[in-house]
C-alpha cells in the first residue's frame, strides 16, 4: 500500500489540493493508496500520553494501524514552513512507532512553495529524518515553486506541473 500524506493542517492550502489530485492520479493507477490528510488530526496528538507505552489514545493508534502499518511506501507533500517542513507533520511522525512505522519502508518527497525555490530546505529535512528512520527515499525529490500559478480554472493542474507530477508518480510506483 502507499499512503501520501498531505503534510499541512492548514485549511484550503495549495498543499491539500496539490495531494488530492496526485491522490487521484495515483489512484487511476492502483487502487492500493490512502490519502491521509492533517487538518482534522485527532486533538490527543497533543497528549504527552502519545509517548508513553500502552497509554496512546486510540484515535492515534488508529491512524498508525491505518496509514501507516500497512503502508509500504509513502509520499509525502508539504509545504514550505519557515525553510523547513511543518511541525504538524513532525508531530504525527514523532507519536508514531518509528520500528512499525517507518523503518525499511520507502518515501518520495514532494515540496510545495509560493516561492521559487520548492522547499529545497525543507525536502533535505524531511529526508534526513527519514533516513533517521531507516527509511529509504527516492532520490528524485520534487520542488514545486510558485505552486499559486500551478493550477487550472478547474483546479486541475498546469502541464507545468502535471508532467513533473507524473513522472515523480511513476517513479515512486516502480521504487
Amino acid at each position: 500500500m502507499i499512503t501520501i500524506i498531505s503534510g499541512t493542517n492548514r485549511p484550503d492550502s495549495f498543499t491539500e489540493k496539490f495531494a488530492g489530485i496526485y491522490f487521484q492520479m495515483m489512484k487511476a493507477k492502483t487502487d492500493d493508496v490512502k490519502l491521509l490528510t492533517l487538518k482534522n488530526l485527532p486533538v490527543e496528538i497533543l497528549s504527552t500520553d502519545v509517548y508513553e507505552k500502552g497509554k496512546k489514545p486510540e484515535s492515534i493508534l488508529a491512524i498508525q494501524q491505518n496509514y501507516f502499518i500497512p503502508a509500504e511506501k509513502f509520499v509525502f507533500i508539504f509545504p514550505e514552513y519557515n525553510g523547513s517542513f511543518p511541525g504538524i507533520l513532525k508531530l504525527l511522525m514523532d507519536v508514531m512507532d518509528p520500528k512499525i512505522a517507518f523503518s525499511g519502508k520507502k518515501a518520495g518527497l514532494i515540496g510545495i512553495s509560493t516561492g521559487r525555490a520548492g522547499n529545497l530546505r525543507g525536502l533535505d529535512h524531511l529526508a534526513g529524518v527519514l533516513h533517521n528512520m531507516n527509511v529509504t527515499v527516492l532520490p528524485n525529490m520534487l520542488p514545486v515553486s510558485k505552486v499559486q500559478f500551478e493550477f487550472e480554472e478547474d483546479h486541475q493542474l498546469k502541464e507545468s506541473s502535471l508532467k513533473p507530477a507524473m513522472n515523480h508518480l511513476e517513479k515512486i510506483l516502480a521504487f
